[in-house]
């Protein structure tokens, strides 16, 4: 099962004494770099993928990693607000919320597990790496 993590993260709005962003809205800036899922959840049940990174690029493309195999795993990806787009090469469009997010670590849940097509609840948390 292919999932979907983020990358290097920096807060648009302001950021309070641990670094945290005290805004709900980002920058794509924020997202850049690679990322390893360190959990996941669908439909409150563990589905963590073991060694999953996301690798996400300044011109907006991006690579899924799952433990060494990326063939066919790029897609696109944007930011608008706290909201994360992520297109695969199938051309569907998946949206993902920003839970929280600081430089090192961002959390993200939507209705459909990143990089497939299963449905759940899906609740992701990202490390930088």
């Amino acid at each position: 099962m292919v999932a979907f993590a983020m990358t290097a993260m920096v807060a648009c709005g302001e950021k309070d004494n641990d670094g945290n962003n005290s805004g709900d809205s980002y920058s794509a800036e924020m997202f850049v770099g690679t990322w390893q899922i360190e959990s996941m959840t669908v439909n409150g049940q563990n589905m963590t993928p073991e060694n999953m990174l996301f690798i996400m690029n300044e011109d907006g493309t991006g690579l899924a990693n799952d433990n060494g195999v990326t063939e066919n795993n790029g897609f696109t990806w944007g930011v608008d607000g706290n909201k994360l787009t992520i297109t695969p090469r199938s051309g569907a469009h998946f949206v993902y919320t920003v839970n929280s997010l600081t430089e090192n670590e961002c959390t993200f849940s939507g209705t459909i597990v990143p990089m497939t097509d299963i449905p759940g609840d899906v609740v992701v948390h990202l490390v930088r790496v």
